[in-house]
């Protein structure tokens, strides 16, 4: 007993495809090996079993060719030219027509103010003048206070070096204060009391 053919031998022995030398072998091998013999007629039972699928599928449609461009006429270029001036007049108008002004309402001047009307009462004998101890200047003048420092409260336990503030409205129109870190993360927030809200 041969060696037996591969199975690709025995596909191109079914397809035609060998040379004439080893059609003849093969045909010789297939006569004295019956493993080889069952292998073959398995193998052409499939291909015939594609080759009834593939005709048995519809036929494609012809490819459609495409249809010609119909040539420009007259009319499709006049529109076309058409089309060209406006282009070229709303541009000239654009360019060179000059802007209009907004109307102007004129506003009433106000009136002058009138002057004040002293009004003299009789003059008492002047008081007594007595000098007095030197106040200072910072008691004189009356002392702003500072608005009272309200801390942030912190959204997380990471520290924090630099940030940017941002004025919010909370729901109920509540103002507040959030600081997001450069990484975009909201950090800190502590909310706007009356007096903060004007600086």
């Amino acid at each position: 007993m041969n060696q037996c053919w591969p199975e690709g031998t025995l596909r191109a022995y079914l397809d035609g495809e060998l040379p004439p030398d080893d059609m003849k072998s093969v045909a010789a091998h297939l006569a004295e090996c019956a493993d080889c013999e069952h292998l073959y007629s398995e193998l052409s039972l499939r291909c015939g079993y594609v080759t009834n699928l593939l005709d048995a599928l519809v036929e494609p449609l012809p490819a459609r060719r495409p249809l010609p461009k119909p040539a420009p006429t007259m009319s499709s270029w006049r529109w076309t030219a058409a089309a060209v001036a406006l282009a070229a007049g709303l541009a000239f108008a654009a360019y060179f027509v000059p802007k209009r002004e907004a109307p102007r309402t004129p506003v009433a001047a106000a009136p002058a103010p009138e002057p004040p009307v002293r009004v003299v009462q009789p003059t008492a004998p002047a008081p007594e003048i007595v000098p007095a101890k030197k106040a200072s200047l910072a008691a004189a003048r009356p002392r702003r206070l500072a608005p009272p420092v309200e801390h942030f409260i912190a959204l997380d336990d990471e520290p924090i070096e630099s940030g940017i503030v941002m004025r919010v409205t909370l729901p109920g129109s509540t103002p507040a204060d959030i600081v997001f870190s450069p990484d975009g993360r909201a950090r800190a927030i502590r909310l706007v009391s009356e007096t903060q809200a004007k600086y």
